[in-house]
């Protein structure tokens, strides 16, 4: 029986196959938690008023004043808030809630983790010249080009933290934005209220007329409530969210080619990424690492042998 040891993948396959595909382009993945929720809340609210009041009943909840009151009201504020450069930025901002880069930290740290390895083994130059090949992301490949061009540690950690910053910013306008729609749009839903009060009043006298001034006041309130509760302010908490996960990520990278630019060792710059991720991931990095260090054993007892 051979004691040759099964044939690992390369140390960087696992990062190329699956961490945003960046070896062969940015991988973008589909969230459709943020439709789907949508389209579900809708339904369950309109299959609520069907059967309550029937079809006539759901029919009764579409009015075209109520919504231009609501949207225009919205679209008025936003407009005066953050200007037509920010307003235009918005549809790209939310698309973010359904497009995204698909970014698994086990493997951004495993990726690190055997670059290093690959610098002390290959040298600075070599080993990061080929995990720089290997990637597209412009944020880790800034990091490599950093070290590889002999840029002090403090250095780097101020060129990245910039950078990071700025897209905290960037993140930032764009929840503000839509957080400042969601939190408008139930009082120009009262707005639409006031109006159909007033209409209301203007028709004591002809009982016919109250209905529709009473049905724009009401609506009104509730496209509002709708608009604020279900769209705008879900999609501003999960672009928060999003932006933090992007964050993370890239504090993850700024720490790891800090601590291959100070050529620290393996287990330290494991360490340090360790404290990002949960203890499962850390068990299964530390499998990654008993097997590379088995194969690079046996690799040198076949090289002593022969």
């Amino acid at each position: 029986m051979s004691n040759e040891l099964p044939k690992q993948k390369p140390p960087f396959a696992p990062f190329i196959m699956t961490f945003p595909k960046i070896g062969v382009g940015k991988k973008m993945r589909k969230d459709w938690s943020t439709p789907v929720g949508i389209i579900i809340g809708m339904i369950l609210i309109l299959v609520s008023i069907y059967f309550a009041g029937g079809t006539s009943g759901v029919l009764g909840f579409f009015s075209l004043p109520s919504f231009a009151i609501v949207v225009g009201g919205i679209f008025a504020t936003i407009f005066v808030d953050f200007g037509w450069k920010e307003m235009k930025n918005c549809l790209s901002v939310i698309r973010q809630t359904y497009y995204r880069k698909e970014v698994d930290l086990q493997e951004l740290i495993e990726f690190f983790v055997l670059l290093l390895r690959q610098s002390k083994e290959k040298g600075v130059i070599l080993g990061l010249e080929e995990g720089k090949n290997r990637i597209q992301d412009a944020f880790i490949r800034k990091g490599i080009d950093l070290v590889m061009d002999g840029v002090p540690s403090r250095r780097i950690k101020e060129i990245l933290e910039i950078e990071i910053q700025a897209l905290k910013s960037r993140h930032f306008r764009g929840y503000t934005l839509i957080s400042k729609a969601g939190e408008v749009a139930p009082a120009w839903g009262m707005v639409g209220t006031i109006i159909g009060l007033v209409l209301m009043l203007q028709q004591l006298n002809d009982p016919e007329k109250l209905g529709p001034g009473i049905a724009l006041a009401l609506i009104t309130t509730f496209y509002g409530v709708i608009l604020a509760n279900l769209i705008l302010i879900p999609i501003a908490n999960k672009l928060l969210r999003l932006s933090e996960d992007e964050i993370l990520m890239k504090t993850i990278v700024t720490e790891a080619v800090i601590s291959i630019r100070k050529n620290e060792s393996v287990l330290v710059l494991r360490q340090k990424l360790e404290a990002f991720i949960t203890q499962e991931t850390i068990n299964q990095l530390k499998e990654l690492e008993t097997r590379y260090d088995d194969r690079a054993k046996h690799e040198a007892k076949q090289g002593i042998s022969g």
